[in-house]
Protein backbone atom coordinates (compact mmCIF):
# COMPACT_ATOMS: atom_id res chain seq x y z
CA UNK A 1 0.00 0.00 0.00
CA UNK A 2 1.21 3.54 -0.66
CA UNK A 3 0.12 6.47 1.62
CA UNK A 4 1.00 9.85 -0.57
CA UNK A 5 1.74 11.96 2.33
CA UNK A 6 0.15 15.62 1.54
CA UNK A 7 1.06 18.87 3.06
CA UNK A 8 2.06 21.06 0.81
CA UNK A 9 1.41 24.91 -0.74
CA UNK A 10 1.76 28.35 1.27
CA UNK A 11 2.79 28.82 4.68
CA UNK A 12 -0.09 30.88 5.94
CA UNK A 13 -3.23 29.94 8.60
CA UNK A 14 -6.75 31.09 8.20
CA UNK A 15 -9.18 32.21 10.64
CA UNK A 16 -11.29 29.90 12.44
CA UNK A 17 -11.79 27.29 14.57
CA UNK A 18 -8.67 26.63 17.64
CA UNK A 19 -6.24 24.75 16.54
CA UNK A 20 -4.45 23.71 19.58
CA UNK A 21 -6.19 20.29 21.23
CA UNK A 22 -7.23 17.94 18.07
CA UNK A 23 -8.91 15.10 19.10
CA UNK A 24 -8.80 11.69 17.23
CA UNK A 25 -11.81 10.68 15.25
CA UNK A 26 -13.15 13.84 14.63
CA UNK A 27 -13.82 14.68 10.66
CA UNK A 28 -13.42 17.75 8.77
CA UNK A 29 -14.72 19.17 5.77
CA UNK A 30 -11.40 20.15 3.74
CA UNK A 31 -12.40 21.53 0.09
CA UNK A 32 -10.27 24.18 -0.57
CA UNK A 33 -6.76 24.24 -1.62
CA UNK A 34 -5.67 26.55 0.61
CA UNK A 35 -6.83 24.74 3.83
CA UNK A 36 -5.88 21.64 2.13
CA UNK A 37 -2.35 22.76 1.58
CA UNK A 38 -1.75 25.22 4.58
CA UNK A 39 0.91 24.18 7.51
CA UNK A 40 -2.19 24.31 9.52
CA UNK A 41 -5.85 23.74 9.32
CA UNK A 42 -8.18 25.56 11.47
CA UNK A 43 -11.48 24.20 10.10
CA UNK A 44 -14.45 23.20 12.80
CA UNK A 45 -14.93 19.32 13.42
CA UNK A 46 -18.02 18.12 11.55
CA UNK A 47 -20.13 15.16 12.22
CA UNK A 48 -18.53 12.48 10.75
CA UNK A 49 -22.14 10.94 9.38
CA UNK A 50 -22.27 14.45 7.37
CA UNK A 51 -20.38 14.54 4.11
CA UNK A 52 -16.71 15.30 5.11
CA UNK A 53 -12.77 15.07 3.64
CA UNK A 54 -10.61 14.36 6.17
CA UNK A 55 -10.41 12.41 9.14
CA UNK A 56 -7.97 12.51 12.68
CA UNK A 57 -6.55 9.08 13.07
CA UNK A 58 -3.40 10.11 15.20
CA UNK A 59 -2.89 13.15 17.82
CA UNK A 60 0.96 13.75 18.88
CA UNK A 61 3.06 15.91 20.32
CA UNK A 62 5.80 18.14 18.70
CA UNK A 63 9.58 16.96 19.80
CA UNK A 64 12.26 18.82 21.23
CA UNK A 65 14.18 20.64 19.56
CA UNK A 66 11.36 21.86 17.69
CA UNK A 67 8.87 22.09 20.30
CA UNK A 68 11.34 24.37 22.33
CA UNK A 69 11.11 27.30 19.48
CA UNK A 70 8.96 30.26 20.73
CA UNK A 71 7.97 30.79 16.65
CA UNK A 72 6.39 27.65 15.14
CA UNK A 73 8.98 26.68 12.46
CA UNK A 74 9.01 27.03 9.18
CA UNK A 75 6.72 24.98 6.82
CA UNK A 76 9.80 22.44 5.25
CA UNK A 77 10.56 21.59 8.90
CA UNK A 78 6.52 20.75 9.52
CA UNK A 79 6.29 18.85 6.55
CA UNK A 80 9.56 16.60 7.28
CA UNK A 81 7.67 16.45 11.07
CA UNK A 82 4.67 15.29 9.32
CA UNK A 83 6.24 12.58 7.04
CA UNK A 84 7.52 10.94 10.03
CA UNK A 85 5.52 11.30 13.00
CA UNK A 86 1.79 11.15 10.17
CA UNK A 87 3.00 6.87 9.85
CA UNK A 88 1.28 4.36 7.69
CA UNK A 89 1.36 1.59 10.71
CA UNK A 90 -1.34 3.78 13.17
CA UNK A 91 -3.48 4.68 10.21
CA UNK A 92 -3.70 0.93 9.47
CA UNK A 93 -4.08 0.05 13.24
CA UNK A 94 -6.80 3.10 13.15
CA UNK A 95 -8.33 1.79 10.10
CA UNK A 96 -8.85 -1.70 11.38
CA UNK A 97 -6.54 -3.10 8.44
CA UNK A 98 -5.47 -6.94 8.89
CA UNK A 99 -1.74 -7.76 7.78
CA UNK A 100 -3.66 -9.21 4.16
CA UNK A 101 -5.82 -5.60 3.59
CA UNK A 102 -4.61 -3.99 0.85
CA UNK A 103 -6.34 -0.41 0.25
CA UNK A 104 -6.47 2.03 -2.47
CA UNK A 105 -7.37 5.87 -2.33
CA UNK A 106 -6.27 6.98 0.59
CA UNK A 107 -3.87 10.13 1.42
CA UNK A 108 -2.36 11.16 4.91
CA UNK A 109 -2.61 15.29 5.69
CA UNK A 110 -0.71 16.56 8.95
CA UNK A 111 -1.62 19.83 10.35
CA UNK A 112 0.44 21.66 13.48
CA UNK A 113 -0.75 24.86 15.71
CA UNK A 114 -1.59 27.95 14.32
CA UNK A 115 1.00 30.16 15.06
CA UNK A 116 -1.32 32.02 17.25
CA UNK A 117 -1.66 28.66 19.26
CA UNK A 118 2.14 27.62 19.45
CA UNK A 119 3.11 31.37 20.77
CA UNK A 120 -0.12 30.02 23.62
CA UNK A 121 2.20 26.60 23.93
CA UNK A 122 0.07 24.27 21.75
CA UNK A 123 2.50 21.40 20.18
CA UNK A 124 0.16 18.71 19.21
CA UNK A 125 0.68 17.38 15.71
CA UNK A 126 -3.08 16.16 13.95
CA UNK A 127 -2.48 13.60 11.43
CA UNK A 128 -5.61 13.41 9.03
CA UNK A 129 -6.32 10.46 6.29
CA UNK A 130 -8.32 11.35 3.42
CA UNK A 131 -10.52 9.62 0.47
CA UNK A 132 -8.68 11.20 -2.06
CA UNK A 133 -9.04 10.98 -6.04
CA UNK A 134 -6.43 9.71 -8.52
CA UNK A 135 -5.05 13.40 -8.57
CA UNK A 136 -4.77 13.72 -4.63
CA UNK A 137 -8.37 15.74 -4.67
CA UNK A 138 -9.87 14.76 -1.20
CA UNK A 139 -13.32 13.14 -1.95
CA UNK A 140 -16.08 13.40 0.23
CA UNK A 141 -17.30 11.02 2.32
CA UNK A 142 -19.69 9.25 5.14
CA UNK A 143 -17.54 7.06 5.91
CA UNK A 144 -16.27 6.55 9.83
CA UNK A 145 -12.52 5.33 9.17
CA UNK A 146 -12.16 3.74 12.61
CA UNK A 147 -12.29 0.13 11.96
CA UNK A 148 -13.52 0.40 8.34
CA UNK A 149 -11.77 -2.65 7.10
CA UNK A 150 -13.08 -4.99 9.50
CA UNK A 151 -16.44 -3.76 9.11
CA UNK A 152 -19.55 -3.73 5.97
CA UNK A 153 -18.39 -0.35 4.56
CA UNK A 154 -14.82 -1.97 3.47
CA UNK A 155 -14.84 -2.17 0.45
CA UNK A 156 -14.52 1.03 -0.45
CA UNK A 157 -10.92 1.58 0.63
CA UNK A 158 -10.14 -1.80 -0.32
CA UNK A 159 -7.86 -2.77 -3.46
CA UNK A 160 -9.32 -4.84 -5.99
CA UNK A 161 -8.35 -4.45 -9.75
CA UNK A 162 -9.74 -5.03 -13.40
CA UNK A 163 -8.36 -6.54 -16.18
CA UNK A 164 -9.22 -6.89 -19.36
CA UNK A 165 -11.07 -10.24 -20.80
CA UNK A 166 -9.91 -11.35 -24.72
CA UNK A 167 -9.83 -14.79 -26.27
CA UNK A 168 -12.17 -16.07 -22.45
CA UNK A 169 -8.40 -15.30 -20.84
CA UNK A 170 -7.81 -12.28 -18.19
CA UNK A 171 -4.73 -10.17 -19.08
CA UNK A 172 -1.81 -10.39 -16.52
CA UNK A 173 -2.20 -6.60 -15.64
CA UNK A 174 -4.86 -5.05 -14.34
CA UNK A 175 -6.59 -1.18 -13.22
CA UNK A 176 -6.36 -0.31 -9.77
CA UNK A 177 -10.23 0.31 -8.59
CA UNK A 178 -11.73 0.43 -5.23
CA UNK A 179 -13.80 -2.68 -4.55
CA UNK A 180 -16.97 -0.72 -4.63
CA UNK A 181 -16.73 -0.98 -8.31
CA UNK A 182 -16.11 -3.57 -11.27
CA UNK A 183 -13.54 -5.70 -10.64
CA UNK A 184 -12.09 -9.14 -11.66
CA UNK A 185 -9.73 -9.25 -8.62
CA UNK A 186 -8.97 -8.54 -5.29
CA UNK A 187 -5.66 -7.66 -3.84
CA UNK A 188 -4.54 -9.54 -0.68
CA UNK A 189 -1.15 -7.15 0.60
CA UNK A 190 1.30 -9.82 -0.84
CA UNK A 191 3.62 -8.22 -3.66
CA UNK A 192 6.95 -9.86 -4.92
CA UNK A 193 9.37 -9.31 -7.92
CA UNK A 194 9.05 -11.19 -10.93
CA UNK A 195 11.83 -13.75 -10.76
CA UNK A 196 12.49 -16.55 -13.11
CA UNK A 197 11.44 -19.01 -9.69
CA UNK A 198 8.03 -17.38 -10.72
CA UNK A 199 8.05 -17.23 -13.89
CA UNK A 200 5.06 -18.78 -15.00
CA UNK A 201 0.89 -18.85 -13.82
CA UNK A 202 1.59 -21.87 -11.76
CA UNK A 203 4.68 -20.65 -10.04
CA UNK A 204 2.86 -17.43 -9.01
CA UNK A 205 -0.07 -18.93 -7.51
CA UNK A 206 1.53 -21.46 -5.90
CA UNK A 207 3.87 -18.74 -4.04
CA UNK A 208 0.71 -16.69 -3.46
CA UNK A 209 -1.09 -19.51 -2.71
CA UNK A 210 -0.86 -19.37 1.78
CA UNK A 211 -1.54 -15.32 1.76
CA UNK A 212 -4.49 -16.25 0.12
CA UNK A 213 -5.64 -18.86 2.62
CA UNK A 214 -4.62 -16.29 5.28
CA UNK A 215 -6.87 -13.55 3.68
CA UNK A 216 -9.46 -15.85 3.53
CA UNK A 217 -9.03 -17.39 6.81
CA UNK A 218 -9.50 -20.75 5.56
CA UNK A 219 -7.17 -23.55 5.61
CA UNK A 220 -7.89 -24.68 1.78
CA UNK A 221 -8.63 -22.20 -1.23
CA UNK A 222 -12.74 -22.70 -1.77
CA UNK A 223 -14.90 -23.80 -4.35
CA UNK A 224 -15.77 -21.28 -6.44
CA UNK A 225 -12.74 -18.91 -5.50
CA UNK A 226 -9.64 -18.65 -7.56
CA UNK A 227 -6.47 -16.94 -7.55
CA UNK A 228 -5.05 -14.52 -10.48
CA UNK A 229 -1.83 -12.65 -9.92
CA UNK A 230 -1.53 -9.24 -10.95
CA UNK A 231 1.60 -8.14 -13.05
CA UNK A 232 2.57 -4.40 -12.55
CA UNK A 233 5.46 -3.09 -14.73
CA UNK A 234 6.76 0.31 -13.40
CA UNK A 235 10.10 2.04 -14.81
CA UNK A 236 11.00 -1.82 -16.38
CA UNK A 237 10.45 -3.24 -12.50
CA UNK A 238 7.99 -6.06 -12.57
CA UNK A 239 6.17 -7.05 -9.63
CA UNK A 240 3.71 -9.81 -8.64
CA UNK A 241 0.78 -9.15 -6.84
CA UNK A 242 -1.40 -11.55 -5.46
CA UNK A 243 -5.06 -11.07 -5.73
CA UNK A 244 -7.78 -13.50 -5.43
CA UNK A 245 -11.12 -13.41 -7.28
CA UNK A 246 -14.75 -15.44 -7.98
CA UNK A 247 -13.83 -18.86 -9.98
CA UNK A 248 -15.54 -17.75 -13.76
CA UNK A 249 -17.19 -15.34 -11.94
CA UNK A 250 -20.22 -14.71 -14.86
CA UNK A 251 -21.56 -18.08 -13.90
CA UNK A 252 -21.28 -18.65 -10.61
CA UNK A 253 -24.60 -19.10 -8.86
CA UNK A 254 -25.39 -16.42 -6.41
CA UNK A 255 -25.16 -18.73 -3.27
CA UNK A 256 -21.52 -19.76 -3.75
CA UNK A 257 -20.48 -15.90 -3.63
CA UNK A 258 -20.36 -14.30 -0.09
CA UNK A 259 -23.16 -12.02 0.87
CA UNK A 260 -21.28 -9.05 0.57
CA UNK A 261 -20.41 -9.66 -3.14
CA UNK A 262 -22.29 -9.29 -5.91
CA UNK A 263 -21.43 -10.98 -9.76
CA UNK A 264 -21.78 -9.61 -13.14
CA UNK A 265 -20.31 -11.13 -16.40
CA UNK A 266 -16.97 -11.03 -16.18
CA UNK A 267 -16.85 -8.81 -12.77
CA UNK A 268 -17.96 -8.68 -9.19
CA UNK A 269 -18.18 -5.64 -6.75
CA UNK A 270 -17.37 -6.03 -2.85
CA UNK A 271 -14.97 -7.78 -1.10
CA UNK A 272 -14.14 -11.68 -0.38
CA UNK A 273 -12.70 -11.09 2.90
CA UNK A 274 -14.61 -12.92 5.31
CA UNK A 275 -15.76 -11.03 8.55
CA UNK A 276 -13.68 -10.17 10.82
CA UNK A 277 -12.85 -13.21 13.64
CA UNK A 278 -15.40 -15.67 11.26
CA UNK A 279 -13.97 -18.20 8.80
CA UNK A 280 -15.10 -18.78 5.79
CA UNK A 281 -17.29 -21.93 5.22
Amino acid sequence: MIIAGVLSGCNQTLPGAPTGNPTVGECHLIVSPEQFGAVSEPGPPVACAEPHTAQTYKVTQVPAPLSGQGTRPGQQELKALTARLCDVTSLRRYLGAGERDGTTGLAIAGYAPSRADWERGARALRCDVLLAADDGTPRTTTLDFKDVLAGPDAAALRLCYRQELADGRFSDAGVDVPCTEPHTAEDISAWFNLESSVATPAARTARCLPYALQFLGVDALPAGITQRPIIRTVNGAHTVRCAVAPLQSNVLPSNVLPSNVQSSPGTFTGTLAPARGQKRD
